[in-house]
């Protein structure tokens, strides 16, 4: 829950909040521009300083004068002629016209129209039509002494205020809203300590222009793109490692944006060669090769597989060199997921596909266990938390960063090499690794961070993984994390599985799933580190070892919101067989309806010493544990029991299938599809319906006979 009330001066605290963090952290990250323009705001007055404020979180650049009516601005139309008369407000200028036209409401242009003695179009036409109009009949010379012309303003310091925060936020579609939703409890922000994102306001101002153009790519006319490519070679260097990164994107954004424009295809190429985003080589590559190019790229793609920028690269460059230099008819996507032979696993975990095969192998007596980005994220915070938060560099930019200023900046390896393979000496066992992040993690345990969000269990899949995987395998994949978390950090394969107490990881793809590059990435990082790394597909298909549980359940009433159960019978089958059964009577712990007595024979006398169903929650979670959930009109069942789980503080998460809906498919040509007319039609014993064993008996009699033509 959060406060959802902020006080009236909210967006005014804020913007000293922002302002605070620049006279005492930042200050050297101001020019002199910057520095005049927070020391003249802060000479203002109150009243002035919250107009001004207000301006700057609007969405549009343009201020409707008399739109300022806030409680925490007294005398609105003194301070906005204090700001006009000191430069911070202006009017529109003529090169900001189509801008301001564009910011417009319909009522607006519609009286700009009216006061400009123009006819328009007709009032019933959108704001489009009406925008249409004006942008051919309506000058800067006729509008700019209108009354709606005049009744804008536009803040003089709107990029001086775009530097700031982009400073503070690190990207330039953050604002001062971002205070809002953390106030709100909205937004979690990282808590710790802050610094400086950038060492010097060269870096600094580096990185902000090179955001710009990177951002503006999508918006430039193909005129402005030719300019652009044209220029490449008079592009200003980029000072830090964010301004490199950026400036690489940019081209690369430039170059694929000038390949979509024929004439300029050259062009592109030329752009894209002077990009070192890992897409950009890939597009330039697969575009020479198109040209006919093929001595040049062979060449390069030798250079990049010898010595290649990144793993991304290299997985390009390797697959690409095979399939078009040595005669390879498939990718490595392809070949990985042809590679074993599919898995036969029951349609039910179509939206589950993970813990189907989880159920299948837990079934054939292998552990496995989800793990995907999780399981590294956790080790490698846990593994290195002293130096993520408490060493030398740690800290972050804000507290609105995600990650560690170090990571972000990919600056780690770099400050903590020496330390990092100090650790690794120091913890040369697997006891000691485990004794390791054991400590981070008590200690820890609840502070907020952005690798892990903690709960009971989260150390036992990493200490399986230590247990059983090759000690430098781990290490080595944890350095791989160190070196470039920012393309190492997710892409890992869905699950870990444990036969005869060795490891294996295993990407999961049901069919019609495609491998994504960075999961590619993923297992060639994990293959080399040593591990034992596959894809499995599955198809559907009914499995004969698959077990599955039919549940009946009697209840209070028909909502699981507002009633409770009173009685619930649960048959495992295995391969059509019966292998086991639960039952029980459970105490509502509320009235029981004469209406429900009726229909199920269950009275208030007959549950009054029956546990209630926290007392049974553990021996039926274990029950059903590794089944399929079936019933008659499933989400009934299913919604009860989750919810009375939810009580206790469990999730429950399984697949399930609905004999009604399956019986439609398999079972046609019946009139109804109720438990009792079914059973009567398939002459199925239902001796005691509304009992839950009598009914989940009948189910399964049912579900057997449905098992059987999904079979054939």
């Amino acid at each position: 829950m959060y406060n959802k009330s902020l006080p009236p001066t909210y967006y005014h605290d804020h913007f000293l909040e922002l302002l605070h963090f620049f006279q005492h952290q930042g200050w050297h990250l101001c020019g002199a521009h910057e520095q005049r323009f927070i020391d003249d705001f802060l000479a203002l007055p109150k009243n002035a300083q919250c107009v001004l404020v207000r301006g700057f979180n609007r969405k549009s650049d343009f201020l409707e004068q008399s739109s300022l009516h806030y409680d925490e601005i007294e005398q609105a139309p003194l301070a906005l002629a204090l700001l006009k008369r000191r430069g911070w407000l202006r009017h529109v200028h003529e090169g900001e016209f189509e801008q301001w036209l564009v910011a417009l409401t319909k009522a607006e242009i519609v009286a700009l129209c009216r006061e400009l003695g123009l006819p328009g179009v007709a009032l019933s036409k959108r704001k489009e039509q009406w925008l249409g109009y004006c942008q051919t009949h309506v000058s800067f010379a006729k509008a700019c002494h209108s009354h709606v012309f005049l009744s804008y303003v536009v803040h003089a310091y709107n990029p001086v205020l775009a530097y700031l925060c982009f400073i503070f936020f690190g990207r330039l579609q953050a604002g001062l809203g971002h205070f809002s939703l953390r106030d709100l409890g909205i937004m979690r922000t990282q808590q710790g300590k802050v610094i400086p994102r950038f060492d010097t306001l060269e870096e600094a101002k580096s990185a902000f222009t090179y955001a710009q153009l990177r951002a503006q790519v999508s918006e430039l006319s193909e005129q402005q793109l030719m300019q652009h490519g044209e220029q490449v070679t008079q592009l200003p260097s980029a000072i830090g490692a964010l301004a490199e990164r950026y400036s690489h994107e940019y081209l690369y954004r430039l170059g694929k944006a000038l390949l979509a424009e024929p004439p300029h295809q050259d062009l592109a190429l030329s752009v894209l060669a002077h990009s070192e985003d890992n897409r950009a080589i890939e597009l330039l590559l697969r575009q020479r090769f198109k040209k006919g190019h093929r001595q040049w790229v062979e060449q390069r793609l030798c250079a990049l597989i010898d010595d290649p920028p990144s793993d991304e690269v290299f997985v390009f460059a390797e697959d690409f060199y095979a399939l078009k230099y040595q005669g390879k008819r498939t990718s490595v996507l392809s070949e990985l997921l042809a590679e074993k032979e599919p898995l036969a696993i029951d349609e039910a975990y179509r939206h589950q596909v993970e813990q189907g095969v989880i159920d299948l192998y837990t079934q054939r007596g292998e552990q496995a266990l989800h793990s995907e980005n999780q399981l590294w994220q956790h080790l490698f915070a846990l593994c290195f938390w002293h130096l993520l938060f408490d060493g030398e560099q740690a800290g972050r930019g804000s507290e609105f960063d995600v990650f560690p200023a170090s990571l972000r900046d990919g600056q780690f390896y770099h400050y903590y090499q020496q330390q990092i393979r100090e650790l690794f000496a120091e913890h040369s066992s697997k006891g000691a690794l485990i004794t390791h992040i054991s400590a981070a993690a008590s200690r820890y345990y609840h502070q907020p961070n952005a690798f892990i969000r903690w709960h009971e269990e989260v150390l036992a899949p990493l200490v399986a993984l230590i247990n059983h995987a090759p000690l430098s395998a781990v290490y080595t994949q944890l350095e791989t994390m160190a070196k470039d978390f920012r393309s190492a950090k997710d892409g890992y394969p869905d699950l870990m599985v444990i036969t005869s107490g060795k490891v294996r990881f295993e990407e999961i793809k049901a069919p019609g799933d495609s491998l994504r590059r960075n999961q590619l990435v993923a297992l060639k990082q994990l293959q080399r580190a040593g591990f034992d790394v596959s894809v499995q597909t599955v198809r559907w298909q009914v499995n004969s070892e698959q077990p599955y549980v039919i549940v009946d359940i009697e209840t209070t009433g028909g909502r699981h919101q507002s009633h409770r159960i009173t009685e619930v019978a649960a048959i495992k089958v295995v391969a059509g067989k019966e292998v086991a059964r639960w039952h029980s009577l459970v105490n509502p712990q509320r009235h029981i309806p004469r209406a429900i007595t009726e229909l199920t024979g269950i009275d208030n006398v007959m549950v009054a010493d029956a546990p209630v169903f926290a007392e049974l929650a553990d021996s039926l979670w274990q029950f059903m544990q590794g089944c399929i959930f079936v019933a008659h009109n499933v989400n009934f069942d299913y919604g009860f029991l989750k919810a009375e789980f939810a009580r206790t503080e469990r999730h429950l998460s399984m697949a399930k299938l609905c004999t009604v809906r399956l019986g439609r498919s398999y079972l046609p040509g019946h009139a109804s599809y109720s438990l009792a007319r079914l059973s009567a039609d398939l002459d199925i014993v239902l001796s005691r319906h509304h009992r839950a064993m009598s009914d989940a008996e009948a189910t399964v009699a049912i579900f057997n006979l449905i098992q059987q033509q999904r079979q054939e």
